[in-house]
């Protein structure tokens, strides 16, 4: 009997150490699980973790992953920083309505040069995105900022994109400035409050705002980017002060009960429970200030979409990706870990395939990225590069020589031809210097970090434009041999 008990045992530990393993099937299908695992290769991402919590149970599908592999969560953490603000509001420390200029001093703003009034701009600005600060980081840095004297050096006297409470746009800056607000109201740094009264108290111990104490633990997984028409490994080194913004570390355990604690499946002391409650609040009244958004951000930084009640957020940054949904019509939770860099449209149709599976037993599938795309189309111009760089080579050899052989140049009119593979060159320097910094809203040097195709584009873009520009001014004359002098005796 004992060896029937051990034998018993044993088979159930290692169900739970498969990779694959769910430890409840009804929350999600088998053929649901197949379909979402399908799906996660199709978009080729190297290592993945999906939770599906519905009706009390949970399923796990894990590509090359385990249930306590650590990824980056990008924007995900905002509810997170969310969370400790409304905390601190619940401690007293601090209101939604306060002027963000009572915690931080040096924090001021200006708009069309003018001064904006200190009242102008509150905490609820920042968690709303309402702030006038937008998501353009050539104008509002967050990764480029090394330290926090750095970013109040940067952020003293800003001039605001828009005025304050005029509009909405999403803006990483403004939860770079909540964590330092939850340093200056709790008197401790940002990793300290979020871990002893916001993660651990909630039960998520593999929860990290801190990075070397993720990586600590050894189970951190590498981000990967997209490159050469391959997913390369890709280390971003961010600085701690964006933490708050987009880069804390979480498994999909602990992302599943933080889905849980928000679908009210997870019992949480009192205070927690009011602020689960809190965060899905607008506090300008329950009417959608920006209706023709259809959705709004509510003080606890989620996302809610319609009159549906659901809460999400999705994030990315330089070599991960992340989706949370809470779903509570449908009763139901979903979160996607995924470690590539992956566009926001290519994320939402993962959440999509994902809720539409373990709900509905809709198969859906998953499109091809438009970083891929992209990727795609710089190969292209490196491959048209390089046949550029030989061409240019035999011109200037053939050129030289007859130059060397006594030829003289005469204007002898230009061909469209020319002029043509000259534009071309053009538009493709065109569209690395100007085009893609106004798709991502980055400065070069960031896109060319999340794509190292971008940097030897570039280079033969510039070699294909001096190819074009030489064989243009060579072409555009034609060459007429000049008749040697002959010897005396001729």
């Amino acid at each position: 009997m004992k060896k029937i008990v051990v034998v018993a045992l044993c088979l159930i530990a290692l169900t739970y150490a498969l990779p694959t393993a769910a430890f409840a099937q009804t929350a999600a299908s088998a053929e649901a699980q197949e379909h979402i695992l399908s799906q996660l290769r199709r978009a080729r991402i190297p290592n993945a973790a999906v939770a599906v919590i519905r009706g009390g149970e949970t399923s796990y599908i894990l590509k090359d992953s385990e249930r306590d592999t650590l990824f980056e969560i990008g924007s995900v953490a905002k509810p997170f920083t969310a969370f400790g603000v409304l905390l601190l509001e619940d401690m007293g420390l601090l209101s939604l309505s306060d002027p963000v200029n009572w915690h931080l001093p040096w924090f001021e703003a200006r708009y069309r040069g003018a001064p904006v009034p200190h009242g102008d701009i509150t905490v609820y600005n920042l968690l709303q995105h309402t702030s006038g600060l937008t998501h353009d980081e050539r104008r509002f840095p967050t990764f480029s900022v090394g330290t926090a004297d750095e970013f109040v050096s940067r952020y003293a006297g800003i001039e605001l994109a828009f005025y304050p409470s005029a509009q909405f746009n999403y803006s990483n800056a403004n939860y770079v400035i909540l964590g330092l607000l939850i340093e200056a109201a709790s008197g401790l740094s940002y990793d300290e409050f979020m871990t002893r009264h916001v993660l651990r108290p909630l039960g998520l111990y593999d929860t990290f705002t801190d990075i070397q104490n993720a990586r600590a633990t050894g189970r951190t997984i590498g981000g990967h980017r997209r490159g050469f028409l391959q997913q390369l490994p890709f280390d971003f080194a961010h600085s701690p002060i964006s933490i708050p913004s987009g880069h804390i570390y979480s498994s999909i355990a602990d992302m599943a009960r933080w889905a849980g604690i928000h679908l009210g499946l997870v019992d949480v002391p009192e205070q927690f429970a009011r602020i689960v409650q809190r965060s899905r609040e607008n506090i300008h009244g329950s009417a959608n200030p920006f209706a023709e958004l259809e959705f709004f951000h509510a003080a606890g930084g989620w996302v809610i979409w319609g009159e549906s009640g659901g809460i999400e957020h999705n994030g990315v940054t330089p070599g991960y990706f992340a989706v949370v949904r809470v779903l509570d019509a449908q009763d139901t939770a979903i979160v996607v870990l995924g470690n590539l860099g992956i566009f926001p449209v290519t994320i939402n149709r993962l959440g999509d395939i994902v809720a539409d599976a373990a709900i509905h037993g809709a198969f859906g599938t998953v499109s091809m990225d438009f970083y891929a795309i992209i990727d795609i189309i710089l190969v292209g111009v490196i491959i048209w590069g390089v046949f550029s760089l030989y061409k240019f080579a035999r011109l200037l050899i053939r050129t030289a020589k007859r130059i060397r052989g006594g030829e003289k140049i005469k204007y002898g009119g230009v061909k469209p031809k020319w002029i043509f593979d000259t534009a071309l060159a053009l538009a493709f320097i065109l569209a690395i210097y100007v085009v893609l910094p106004n798709i991502f809203s980055l400065p070069l040097v960031l896109i060319a970090l999340s794509s190292p195709a971008v940097v030897v584009a570039i280079v033969f873009a510039w070699i294909d434009l001096a190819h074009s520009l030489f064989g243009l001014w060579v072409k555009a004359f034609v060459a007429e041999k000049v008749q040697r002098q002959h010897s005396a005796a001729q």
